[in-house]
């Protein structure tokens, strides 16, 4: 499916035509002719010329569009600015001016190498906001025609990505050689044991631990402040419990006990950052030798795959979807069914592993 439609077509063609236009006859040349055409209050071209990117992207940064994004799309949209700007400044020089890189035809050519329909539609997501933040701010114009340019398709057929079970044991056992040893096998553990997001990991409290119940509270996707029950198998409890005993121990009598987080760098008074252990699982990933090179790339198997291998293993042991979506604690039973197609590849790939599935017709007739 094409990321513009044929009004957006048109307008690309125009501005390719125009910077045809401004190669032939050169750029001062073609900027003094196309002035004299406007209407004398036509300014929107001077008021593109004067803001620079470097400025657009320091007011992003502050603007309460970005502040009121969740810590994770903040991560998120900083890392995409960094691609963003550091291909501009690759293709327009050191710091163009906003309207050198917000045209259909740059944004485009941006997108165009991204072949994978999601990955595309968070880079457009990051754009938007961007460009919308900047443009109502600065222009009092709204992106309306980029829109089109920049379209969001969610790739309704994309399997979540999984580890195999001899994936796993090689990365619990990578895990136990490098640094932080103890604290990186807990951090694992306990995404397998409970299928946990990572930013509800690294909130993980001491006194969110409920072992009478087997269970650990967590700040839910998208419920700020409140937290929810989460079933947690009994070995990953230990692990976890041992963990909390080995590095708190000294501390039990502290009145902040209950409250010190149990990732953390500083005693427990703030939880780690998302980048400790994105890198950490990162680092495993790339030392791994059973995971392929091609599911080692951006976007393709990362922490998150955690919490997809635990649902997938749970279908695969016989667990009911409606139990596996409570243990997951997704608001809808279709967010648990998408599951449902890999365990039904992974039900394909074992039957064709049987003896007779190897055997071929013409040894049989």
């Amino acid at each position: 499916m094409p990321i513009f439609d044929n009004a957006v077509t048109n307008e690309v063609a125009l501005e390719e035509a125009l910077l045809h236009l401004a190669d032939q006859y050169g750029s001062d040349s073609f900027l003094r002719t196309i002035q004299q055409l406007l209407p004398d209050n036509s300014d929107t071209g001077n008021h593109y010329k004067e803001l620079l990117l470097d400025d657009a992207v320091c007011h992003y940064f502050a603007s309460d569009t970005f502040q009121s994004l969740a810590h994770s799309s903040q991560q998120a949209y900083r890392y995409e600015m960094d691609l963003f700007v550091r291909h501009c400044r690759d293709t327009k020089g050191a710091n163009p001016f906003i309207g050198e890189v917000a045209s259909a035809v740059f944004l485009t050519e941006y997108l165009a190498p991204v072949r994978k329909l999601n990955t595309r539609s968070k880079k457009a997501a990051f754009l938007r906001s961007f460009l919308g933040e900047v443009f109502a701010h600065f222009f009092n114009q709204d992106i309306r025609k980029l829109k089109r340019t920049l379209s969001i398709e969610i790739d309704r057929n994309r399997e979540p990505r999984a580890f195999t079970k001899e994936q796993l044991d090689e990365l619990l056992c990578l895990v136990r050689l490098g640094r932080e040893a103890h604290r990186n096998f807990t951090v694992l553990w306990t995404f397998l044991g409970s299928g946990i997001r990572l930013s509800e990991l690294l909130h993980l409290q001491i006194g969110d631990i409920i072992a009478t119940r087997q269970e650990i509270l967590v700040r839910g996707k998208g419920k700020k402040g409140y937290k929810q029950p989460s079933k947690i198998t009994k070995s990953s409890l230990e692990i976890l419990r041992a963990y909390v005993n080995f590095r708190y121990h000294c501390v039990q009598k502290e009145p902040d006990y209950s409250k010190r987080y149990i990732f953390s760098d500083d005693k427990g008074t703030s939880p780690l950052h998302e980048s400790t252990v994105q890198k950490m699982f990162a680092s495993l990933i790339d030392e791994s030798k059973l995971i392929p090179e091609s599911d080692k790339k951006p976007y393709q198997l990362s922490v998150h795959s955690l919490r997809h291998s635990f649902a997938l293993y749970l279908l695969e042991s016989g667990v009911n979807l409606y139990t596996i979506k409570e243990l997951m604690r997704h608001s809808w039973l279709s967010s648990t069914e998408v599951y449902l197609k890999l365990f039904d590849n992974m039900l394909v790939s074992a039957i064709d592993q049987h003896p007779l599935a190897q055997l071929k017709t013409s040894d049989l007739f």
